[in-house]
């Protein structure tokens, strides 16, 4: 424990056969934010059930650390989860790395902060929620927010008398790139902004990213902002953490609609723990917050859901909710990639630099490790880009683009720059330097069904990539336009070679030996392969295949079924799972109210990223935080009400 003193958790044995006011399935994200703000009132009881555990160790607060999904049990990550062969990328499976922890993926992610556009939210009002337009969530954020980036804006949540849980800040890196890429992105046509989180920015432009992460330069998780150690001890006599709780199913009455309690079981088998269930009871509501894949799980385990899952598990079902696990979206990425000297990228740590940055950050806070591995992004909408010149038609909205205010306003792609790899895998004897061009408003959807009645087991996942054509059109020519800024930056003055490593119709040898390196089963290769380790000319020509030279393609010249092969061979989850029991006006496409109530049940709520109507154009961990910071609130509107 950090430091010294132990968090105050328990084990479901200790729970069972008792009531709590209000029970918060999922110790995530969202239910960091929910338990914490219900439990503001000391006369309520509430209790939180998380699978995993609290491990509020020096590695999960090191910023650029803790993005290390492949340190595993220190930030309890789950490796076991994988998609479904992916129709749309040529039969590969994806990894779904997450977290089962307090916290959840934002222990893990590289914390961004990206609120969504106004027409994010203008889209979801024209969809029938009303409530949930702009003007009704914009409080919420600027309500969590502590934006020390931006002192002087009165719109971000930071002023003298209230500061929000999440500290915000800007980074910068000592990389010389820094300057060249932004001169690519102006030379392009894009501007420079200041704040990607203001309400009236452009839906193209160059923007420094707000990520979350204190003056002592760690990490803020929702963990640490909404239920850390000391709000934990203050509050235990009313607030219970449960850790190690598997949900087995919820204890409903469908013909009186209310759900009168949990049932439960240690997640981890231990010589001598209890492995019996245990039963806890609701006084007053269940929340569920265990994300976009456990949440609909939980449900069909529960007997809510499409009447043809319940039935081929052999359960009765109490609620038929045909949108439960129908519709999973998720933002697609594509890494496109430069060779860069090795001191330009965040590789430099694994020489004796690494222990200098690492000591920076012991002592001061600072460093490379007490940063992220994005600090800044291109938001563009693919419409506005010039199919000839692949630049954005004009600096402001191109003819037919709309304002980010408006619906018609949110930007289709973002191009994250990465000092760093952004493939699935490492490649070996490589310094690589990524634009990641990826797809933030996608068409495709997935789907998450429950196939097995062991809670223990994952849903079968169904992964939305390139399932709809239009999703291929729009990657596309966000893979052309990237290379046209590759081309652009290396053409800037930049004072190192900067050729293309991974990109269609380059080094086509080398994606290939990457592709048969996997030991993993999204892989189709029989053996592993040696990475070449041979350096990248600056030219138009290398010698890829069997010592012939092949000609390198630009941006002009790549051919579109190139881009769409390179695509299908390399794009990725961005591990924003969303919109498996979305919002609506109605429970035939719907799951959940806008009061985020699950039709058909009084006293049982949803609050993750799966109650998404539609996905934001963003970053999803602050628009998940606001939709919990709501939550809270209308329980407490609604109990307020019954006491009146």
């Amino acid at each position: 424990m950090w430091p010294f003193s132990s968090y105050p958790e328990c084990s479901p044995s200790d729970i069972d056969g008792k009531t709590y006011d209000y029970i918060v399935i999922g110790g995530g994200t969202a239910g960091c934010v929910i338990a914490s703000r219900l439990s503001e009132d000391p006369n309520v009881t509430v209790l939180v059930l998380e699978k995993g555990g609290v491990k509020d160790n020096l590695v999960s607060r090191v910023p650029l650390l803790s993005q290390n999904f492949f340190l595993g049990d220190p930030l309890q990550v789950l490796s076991t989860r994988w998609s479904e062969p992916m129709t749309g990328a040529n039969g590969r499976k994806n990894q779904l790395w997450t977290v089962e922890g307090m916290g959840g993926n934002s222990r893990i992610n590289a914390m961004l902060w990206t609120r969504g556009v106004p027409g994010d939210y203008a889209s979801w009002a024209e969809m029938g929620l009303r409530d949930w337009s702009w003007e009704n969530v914009e409080p919420y954020f600027r309500k969590m927010e502590n934006a020390t980036a931006h002192p002087d804006s009165i719109l971000r949540g930071h002023t003298e008398y209230l500061k929000g849980p999440v500290e915000l800040r800007k980074g910068t890196y000592p990389f010389r790139w820094t300057s060249y890429i932004e001169k690519a992105a102006q030379n392009m046509g894009l501007t420079v902004q200041k704040d990607s989180n203001g309400p009236a920015v452009p839906p193209n432009g160059f923007f420094p990213l707000d990520v979350a992460i204190n003056q002592r330069g760690e990490r803020v998780s929702a963990f640490s902002a909404y239920l850390n150690r000391q709000l934990a001890l203050q509050r235990r006599k009313h607030l219970t953490i449960c850790t190690g709780a598997l949900v087995s199913r919820l204890d409903l009455d469908g013909q009186k609609g209310v759900v009168r309690g949990v049932h439960v079981q240690p997640s981890q088998k231990t010589p001598g723990s209890s492995s019996r269930n245990h039963f806890v009871a609701a006084r007053r509501e269940v929340i569920i917050c265990s994300g976009a894949i456990s949440t609909p799980q939980i449900l069909g385990l529960s007997g809510i859901g499409p009447k043809t899952m319940c039935q081929n598990l052999g359960m009765p079902i109490i609620k038929e909710l045909p949108a439960v696990g129908a519709k999973l979206a998720d933002h697609c990425a594509i890494p496109l990639m430069l060779e860069v000297p090795k001191k330009e990228t965040i590789r430099l740590l694994e020489s004796i630099h690494g222990l200098w940055h690492f000591l920076l950050w012991l002592v001061l806070g600072k460093g490379l490790m007490g940063t992220t591995s994005v600090l800044s992004a291109i938001f563009l909408q693919t419409e506005s880009i010039d199919e000839k010149t692949m630049q954005i038609k004009t600096s402001s909205a191109a003819p037919g683009v709309e304002s980010a205010t408006e619906r018609n306003g949110i930007p289709d792609i973002e191009i994250m720059i990465i000092p760093l790899s952004s493939l699935e895998r490492d490649v070996p004897n490589h310094s690589l330097f990524s634009l990641y061009p990826t797809l933030v408003q996608p068409y495709s959807f997935g789907h998450v069904e429950v196939v097995e009645r062991d809670p223990s087991s994952n849903p079968r996942i169904t992964h939305p990539m390139f399932l709809d054509e239009r999703d291929i059109q729009v990657a596309r020519r966000a893979v052309r336009f990237t290379m046209r800024l590759a081309e652009e930056f290396q053409n800037s003055g930049y004072p190192y070679p900067a050729p293309l490593a991974f990109a269609p119709g380059n080094r086509p040898q080398l994606l290939s030996e990457w592709e048969k390196s996997s030991p993993h089963e999204d892989s189709n290769a029989s053996h592993p392969a040696t990475i070449s380790s041979a350096p990248v000319a600056t030219g138009t020509k290398s010698n890829d295949i069997a010592g012939a030279e092949v000609a390198e393609k630009t941006w002009r010249n790549v051919t579109d079924d190139e881009i769409n092969d390179y695509m299908r061979r390399v794009a990725h989850t961005a591990f924003h799972f969303s919109c498996t029991c979305p919002m609506s006006d109605s429970e035939e496409t719907g799951v959940v109210d806008e009061r985020l109530r699950v039709y058909g049940f009084r006293n049982l709520r949803i609050a993750d990223a799966s109650v998404f109507p539609v996905i934001p154009s963003g970053h999803t961990m602050a628009p998940v935080m606001m939709v919990a910071e709501r939550c809270a609130d209308f329980v407490k509107d609604t109990w307020k009400e019954t006491a009146n």
